[in-house]
């Protein structure tokens, strides 16, 4: 696991810990840390701790993660204790607050990308949990924009809605010839990997893409 863990709370000082920057992207191999974000309310705390890092990191609470993903404290604990331990977050300020010490959370890294390693004998289903975990976050996230009225499922209701853009998407299954379903892949993994490499523009609009094309045979 790469650096970042702070175990070991009742260590550190008061006061703003000395950390490094959040580093832009960190590929996560460790078993363990695979296993601690196949998790969709993991999830939804890293996505909002990540939100806007790469420019200026943000420091939570516990009550204040609750606070904005509408969760009860006691619920996130166990949670946050877990990232912590995994290295995904960090401890980055500790507050004396009517005796109590308060602790202030910021994620290690503005993205993660999961890169299980072969023989680390990571279960298939530790990957499909995480897999399976990414996609429910996603969806739910779908939905909530759909019913705030921020995304349209119509292209003509995003167009009459500026700056929307129409939203795409398929969900399909098809037998094409195998030399067309690999060349279909590659294209596909282009277009995720153009997606992936825009800087975030503050001046821009906020996008989201899911992709997966496999083949079952």
């Amino acid at each position: 696991m790469a650096s970042g863990k702070q175990e070991d709370v009742e260590a550190l000082p008061l006061g703003p810990q000395n950390l490094p920057e959040v580093e832009r992207r960190r590929t996560i191999s460790d078993p363990a840390a695979i296993k601690a974000i196949a998790d969709p309310l993991r999830i939804r705390i890293m996505r909002l701790m990540q939100d806007g890092a790469h420019v200026e990191p943000r420091n939570f609470t516990v009550k204040q993660i609750a606070t904005e993903l509408g969760e009860p404290p006691t619920k996130l604990y166990r949670h946050i204790k877990l990232l912590l331990k995994t290295g995904f977050i960090q401890v980055a300020e500790l507050r004396l607050v009517g005796g109590i010490v308060e602790q202030h959370y910021r994620t290690a890294a503005a993205e993660f990308a999961l890169r299980p390693q072969p023989g680390d004998g990571l279960a298939s289903g530790v990957i499909e949990a995480a897999a399976g975990a990414a996609i429910d976050e996603f969806l739910g996230r779908y939905q909530d924009a759909l019913r705030a009225g921020r995304t349209y499922l119509r292209r003509e209701d995003a167009l009459e809605h500026p700056p929307h853009v129409a939203s795409a998407g398929t969900i399909s299954s098809v037998r094409i010839p195998q030399a067309k379903a690999a060349e279909f892949a590659e294209r596909v993994a282009a277009l995720a990997s153009e997606f992936c490499a825009f800087d975030h523009e503050e001046s821009g609009i906020e996008v989201n893409l899911l992709t997966i094309f496999y083949a079952t045979e």
